[in-house]
């Protein structure tokens, strides 16, 4: 039952607690038709009298049928059917209509048959019943869609507000001051999307003279996806001074995930480790987009040794490989953000442009500012629409070495 469900009917199960109040309410509903009424025919005391009674009769007979159908009738009605669809949202104001109407009805006939003989007489009688019951359900109704309307505009409030924090919240997990080491750099930006993702980067130190390089990707939007990705990170962080190998680390990032979630979320990531004297690169893909690695003369090397996606297999094993890294080679990681980011015809920003765009970019650009060019050509390519999704990047750049390290 979806949010519009929510506001227009209560939650069934308790039907003799809203009885309950139904019998305590329904003297109250009745006093503004009383004076209404009473003062429609007459002003005086009697009048007021008689007409309270009728009204508090009528108020108690549909007040009856509305709980009947709010506890009996809608919750059939409603229920999603065997493919999983939901009831129109049409059927909420309807069958409230057709109950009010039904109860005015039915309590007329029964004041006509007992204490008011000759109330449906006539049929001005019959036609003024008539028109005061579609006047007050349309008052009714619109009461109703206002309230309905102010409860949305809270809850869409209060949810802008717990996402506004959530990524707030997600946003100090990841760095934004990046350790420049005398043989490299690397700088890393994410734009989030209007939702809270699972999107995630990393740089975490693994000794004196190593580092761990990672990007993820958790499958999903929302709260749980960001929990997730920040499960990821904590794990990655405990195993980043203990375990030396990436493909173990990732091997024990996929248990945790498959075994802590109830509905088997899983997520695309890519982790490196990077040795600072040797320059080596070990890494290990789980199903993330492939890092390219640009080297400095032309060539180029798709980083996708690896395995599944964590959290699919229980028992799954990564490979590992390894590239020895030069002066002026370019490692840059991106999430499906970059690559699916659509223009106003629909057009990918895909692979291809992202290659161009660093091959044509001068070797001398730090980390930050190849980051920069590539966000800014993917600004470009969308032409002023969103992105759709969050836009995750990181840029590795190997530096010339310095006399001192030289030596």
């Amino acid at each position: 039952m979806d949010a519009d469900a929510a506001h227009a009917a209560p939650a069934p199960g308790r039907p003799l607690r809203s009885l309950l109040k139904l019998l305590w309410r329904t003297p109250l509903f009745a006093l503004p038709f009383a004076l209404f009424f009473g003062t429609l025919y007459g002003a005086r005391p009697t009048a007021y009298r008689d007409a309270y009674l009728l009204s508090l009769h009528f108020s108690f007979v549909i007040s009856l049928f509305i709980w009947v159908t709010e506890h009996f009738v809608l919750p059939r009605l409603t229920r999603p059917t065997a493919a999983g669809r939901k009831p129109p949202p049409w059927i909420y104001p309807v069958s409230y209509s057709v109950t009010a109407v039904s109860g005015t009805f039915f309590a007329a006939v029964i004041a006509h048959f007992t204490f008011l003989p000759g109330f449906l007489g006539s049929a001005r009688a019959i036609l003024l019943l008539a028109m005061f019951t579609l006047i007050f359900c349309s008052l009714i109704m619109g009461l109703v869609s206002a309230v309905t309307f102010y409860r949305e505009a809270i809850d869409k409030t209060k949810a802008e507000e717990e996402l506004h924090l959530a990524r707030r919240i997600q946003r100090s997990f990841l760095l934004t001051s990046f350790p420049r080491r005398p043989r490299f750099e690397v700088h890393a930006v994410n734009l989030s999307s209007k939702q809270v993702s699972g999107d995630f980067y990393d740089v975490v130190p693994a000794g004196d003279r190593a580092c761990l390089l990672a990007i993820a990707d958790v499958a999903g939007k929302g709260v749980p996806a960001a929990l997730l990705s920040s499960m990821l990170q904590a794990s990655l962080r405990t195993q980043a001074l203990r375990e030396p190998s990436v493909a173990a680390i990732l091997e024990n990032i996929n248990t945790l995930v498959y075994r802590s979630t109830s509905v088997h979320q899983f997520a695309t990531f890519f982790l490196a480790r990077l040795e600072e004297d040797t320059l080596r690169l070990d890494f290990s893909n789980a199903g993330h987009n492939h890092p390219v690695l640009f080297r400095r003369d032309g060539g180029r090397e798709l980083l996708d040794r690896g395995g599944v996606v964590v959290g699919i297999l229980e028992d799954a094993r990564y490979e590992q490989d390894g590239r020895v890294l030069a002066p002026g080679d370019r490692l840059v990681l991106y999430t499906d953000g970059v690559t699916e980011a659509a223009n106003p015809r629909g057009e990918l920003f895909g692979e291809e442009r992202l290659y161009a765009l660093v091959d044509s970019l001068p070797v001398d650009l730090t980390s930050e500012q190849v980051t920069d060019r590539i966000l800014q050509g993917v600004r470009t390519h969308l032409a002023g629409t969103d992105a759709g999704d969050d836009i995750t990047l990181m840029v590795l750049r190997v530096l010339e070495p310095s006399p001192a390290v030289a030596s």
